[in-house]
C-alpha cells in the first residue's frame, strides 16, 4: 500500500525537491498550493494539488485525511518585509493551523521544517540539537524559532507527533532569492567586494535536505529535532568554491565590517521611507559577520545521514543558472522561487558602494568543528 504525504510549501525551493523525492519512493503526494502561486507546471503532474492558505483551515479541511505523513515546509520567506508582523501571522499562524488540521485528520506524522533561529546563535559555540536558546536574527528568524516552539509545546501537550528537521543554510539548483541571490549575484560579477571572508557558516545541500526529510518521517523519533547540515566553511571559502566552479574571479575589494555596518543600516533607513527592500538588512549583516556553526552528529548516528561536499551543491547550482540563461545578462523572474518557499537563510545582496579604505579581515571562528560526513550510502 502506497504511503501517502501532504505537503505545504511544495512549490518551494526544498518542497518541490522533496516532493519529488517522494514521488521516486513511491508515495502519494498531495501539496497545499496558494491560488496566486504560478505553480502549476512547476508540480510534477502526479502530485494532487489543494489549492489553499495555511492560515485558512477551511481551505485545508479534509485535505490530510488518511496521510501517513504531513510535511510542513511553508512559510514566509523573505530578508525584509514592510510590516514584521506578517511574518508571525504566517510562519507562526500558519504552523498553528496546520497543527489543528493534522491532530484532526490524525496524521501518523508530522515533520516540521525549522531553522538555525530553533536553536539560535552563540558566539563560539557550535550549535547543537540540545544547545540552550542563542540569539535569533531578524523578524523572520524569531517567527520560525516561535513556529517552532508552537510544535513542541503540541508534542508535550497534545501528543502531535512532530520531528523537527533543522536545516543550515542549503544550497542548490532552483534557488534565485535565498542563498542562491547571493551566488548568483556572485557569478554575475555584481559583488562590489568580498566582506566577513573569515566568518563560519554552516552549509549543506538541497538534495541533502530532502533525503533529512523522508528519513525524518522513517527513523526520526518523536518529538526529537535533527540538525541537517554538511560542513562549517568560511564564508570566504565558499566565495572560492563559487570562483573556480563558474570561472568568475574573486573580487580585489574588500569591504570591512564596519562598512557592511554602514551600509546596511542606512538601506534600512531608506526603506523605511521608500518601503522597498533593502540591499543588505541589518540583521543579514549582522549575521554574516557573526556567523554559525553547527553540529551534525546527530542525524548521521539516528537518521542514518550522509552528506555531499558542498563543492558539489555550488556546482549544481551554477550549472543550473547557466542553463537557465542566468548568467547572460538574463534576470530570473519571481516564477523561478515561489514565495512559499522555505528554508535556507533568505537573503538579498545588491550592489552597493563600499568603503575604499581596505579594512582589515574580519575575525575567524576559533571554535569552527570539522564536518562529519557519515558512513558511506
Amino acid at each position: 500500500m502506497r504511503l501517502r504525504a501532504f505537503l505545504t510549501g511544495a512549490s518551494g525551493f526544498i518542497g518541490r525537491r522533496l516532493a519529488g523525492l517522494l514521488l521516486q519512493h513511491g508515495w502519494e503526494v498531495r501539496a497545499l498550493v496558494p491560488v496566486s502561486e504560478p505553480s502549476r507546471g512547476q508540480l510534477d503532474p502526479q502530485i494532487l494539488r489543494v489549492e489553499g492558505d495555511i492560515t485558512d483551515a477551511s481551505t485545508m479541511r479534509g485535505a490530510m485525511n488518511d496521510c501517513d505523513a504531513l510535511f510542513h515546509l511553508a512559510a514566509l520567506v523573505s530578508p525584509w518585509v514592510s510590516d514584521p508582523r506578517e511574518f508571525f501571522r504566517v510562519n507562526v499562524g500558519g504552523t498553528e493551523t496546520v497543527i489543528e488540521e493534522s491532530l484532526r485528520a490524525g496524521v501518523r506524522r508530522f515533520v516540521f521544517t525549522s531553522s538555525l533561529s530553533g536553536i539560535g546563535v552563540r558566539p563560539g559555540a557550535v550549535m547543537r540539537e540540545d544547545s540552550p536558546p542563542g540569539k535569533a536574527f531578524g523578524a523572520y528568524e524569531e517567527s520560525k524559532a516561535d513556529a517552532e516552539r508552537v510544535v513542541t509545546r503540541a508534542f508535550k501537550d497534545r501528543g502531535l507527533p512532530a520531528v523537527i528537521v533543522i536545516p543550515s543554510i542549503v544550497i542548490g539548483p532552483g534557488d534565485t532569492r535565498n542563498t542562491g541571490r547571493f551566488l548568483l549575484d556572485f557569478v554575475q560579477g555584481k559583488f562590489p567586494g568580498t566582506f566577513a571572508e573569515r566568518s563560519v557558516l554552516p552549509v549543506v545541500g538541497l538534495d541533502d535536505v530532502a533525503r533529512g526529510h523522508l528519513l525524518a518521517f522513517e527513523r526520526g523519533r518523536v518529538g526529537e529535532r535533527y540538525v541537517i547540515s554538511a560542513e562549517n566553511v568560511t564564508w570566504g571559502e565558499l566565495l572560492r568554491i563559487a570562483s573556480q566552479v563558474s570561472g568568475v574571479p574573486l573580487p580585489a575589494r574588500h569591504i570591512g565590517s564596519r562598512a557592511l555596518w554602514l551600509a546596511s543600516r542606512t538601506g534600512e533607513a531608506l526603506a523605511r521611507v521608500t518601503r522597498a527592500p533593502p540591499r543588505m538588512p541589518a540583521w543579514l549583516a549582522d549575521f554574516m559577520v557573526a556567523g554559525a556553526s553547527m553540529d551534525n552528529a546527530k542525524s548521521i548516528l539516528e537518521l542514518g545521514m550522509t552528506y555531499a561536499p558542498i563543492r558539489e551543491s555550488i556546482r549544481a547550482a551554477v550549472e543550473w543558472f547557466r542553463e537557465e540563461g542566468l548568467l547572460s545578462g538574463e534576470r530570473a523572474t519571481p516564477s523561478a522561487m515561489p514565495s512559499g518557499a522555505i528554508e535556507n537563510q533568505p537573503s538579498s545582496l545588491g550592489p552597493f558602494e563600499p568603503e575604499e579604505k581596505q579594512s582589515p579581515p574580519d575575525t575567524a571562528d576559533p571554535n569552527r568543528r570539522a564536518p562529519r560526513r557519515g558512513a558511506p550510502p
